[in-house]
């Protein structure tokens, strides 16, 4: 085995371990921004449970029990801001309003937007599998066929791919003299269409699916802002905004309103016949990560919702577009069939054979293939060799013209 051949194999490995059996943008959010978050939600975690989240100034005569006491009952009932150059209101009402009560929870909001993001990929992975047709199982075997040394592994392996797409198409397909004599009407296909998850043998399912799916991501990273909001208060769907421009005027970040370091604590202390009210200075060093990870992730997440917003729009006008649907299947079957040197009956013209040959081929992709058997295979071609996946192509269509096109 020669270095190429070697380096082919480790590249193979590396996309099989990844197990992609989606496109790139997906993965965007399921992948990198899941990894992203426990990353985020591990330092936090660290910072909280096995250093110093909090540590108040306490009045001289407290002891050191009495300090820990402080600094445990500040951060389980929460602290507020007020700028040092403002005067502490003695309203309580007011201090409430400037309570800030996320920064115990920061582990645990970083954790739900991981599963946030990681849910439409369950969802895609868990009824993927029971359509019939499991794509990860297609980009496995793909992956595989690529590190196939033997060439009787190679046709062993093509032909798996093959019979497992033939078999959910063929289940799927409805050849002419088969066809319903009573057709759905527009209604309700639209509503199989959108109750899609109970009709598996629908010819679009996996399609909708997917769909379903991107819309989940998109869903998702657009109103992921608005609840951080919801968590952490203080209008945290501008901090970007306002960060910027402060970068741009070029001041310093300085004290922050929305993670700030230095907090008050009121509480009180009982003792028999007398109940003392403390008001403490503490220190939060536990949002000097809060405020760079928010302020990460307010950033990535406009951007990832920008490119779900383009990419969901694309992926709508490939779906609705029926030449769009099938545009790489009937290229590769285009490019497969001209390179082919079939034996011509003279007694018919060559313009009736390629008209034959343009009717066998719209049948092949609208008919037999339908919508989930182009998209597989386009999905198989992004995750693979584009060669292989024009021969699978050319093979289901041999076996299509045997079969239902004589």
């Amino acid at each position: 085995m020669d270095t190429s051949d070697a380096a082919k194999k480790i590249d193979a490995q590396k996309h099989h371990s990844a197990q992609n059996d989606d496109v790139f943008i997906d993965r965007l959010n399921h992948r990198y921004t899941v990894t992203m978050l426990l990353v985020f939600a591990t330092i936090v975690t660290t910072q909280q449970y096995y250093m110093a989240p909090i540590k108040c100034w306490v009045p001289a005569h407290f002891k050191e029990y009495y300090e820990k006491y402080a600094d445990d009952v500040c951060w389980i009932m929460n602290t507020y801001y007020i700028p040092l150059d403002h005067d502490i209101p003695h309203a309580e009402t007011i201090r409430y309003e400037q309570t800030l009560k996320y920064y115990q929870w920061s582990p645990f909001i970083l954790l739900f937007m991981a599963f946030c993001f990681y849910f439409p990929r369950m969802l895609w992975r868990s009824l993927n599998d029971k359509s019939g047709l499991d794509i990860e199982r297609l980009v496995d075997a793909l992956l595989k066929l690529q590190q196939a040394d033997q060439h009787a592994e190679r046709e062993k392996a093509i032909e798996h791919i093959k019979n497992l797409i033939r078999v959910y198409v063929e289940n799927r397909y409805l050849s002419p003299t088969q066809s319903d004599n009573h057709p759905k009407k527009f209604f309700e296909k639209f509503y199989d269409s959108l109750t899609f998850w109970r009709h598996r043998h629908l010819s679009s399912f996996i399609v909708l699916l997917f769909t379903f799916v991107k819309f989940l991501f998109l869903f998702n990273s657009l109103v992921q802002i608005f609840l951080l909001n919801a968590f952490l208060g203080n209008d945290y769907h501008l901090f970007g905004f306002e960060m910027l421009a402060k970068f741009i005027r070029g001041h310093d970040w300085g004290e922050s309103k929305r993670f700030p370091r230095v907090t008050l604590c009121d509480f009180h202390v009982r003792e028999v016949g007398i109940t003392h009210r403390y008001t403490v200075q503490c220190v939060l060093p536990i949002n000097l990560f809060n405020e760079k990870i928010f302020l990460i992730l307010w950033f990535w997440i406009l951007l990832l919702a920008a490119v779900n917003i383009g990419d969901f729009i694309s992926w709508l006008s490939r779906i609705i577009s029926v030449n769009s649907r099938s545009a790489y299947v009937r290229r590769k079957l285009a490019i497969n069939r001209a390179a082919i040197n079939e034996p011509i009956d003279k007694s018919i013209s060559f313009e009736q054979i390629k008209l034959d040959e343009e009717h066998r081929s719209k049948a092949f992709v609208r008919d037999y293939l339908q919508e989930d058997g182009c998209f597989v295979l386009r999905l198989l071609a992004r995750n693979g060799q584009d060669i292989i996946v024009g021969e699978i192509i050319d093979r289901l269509y041999k076996r299509f013209c045997i079969t239902y096109h004589r």
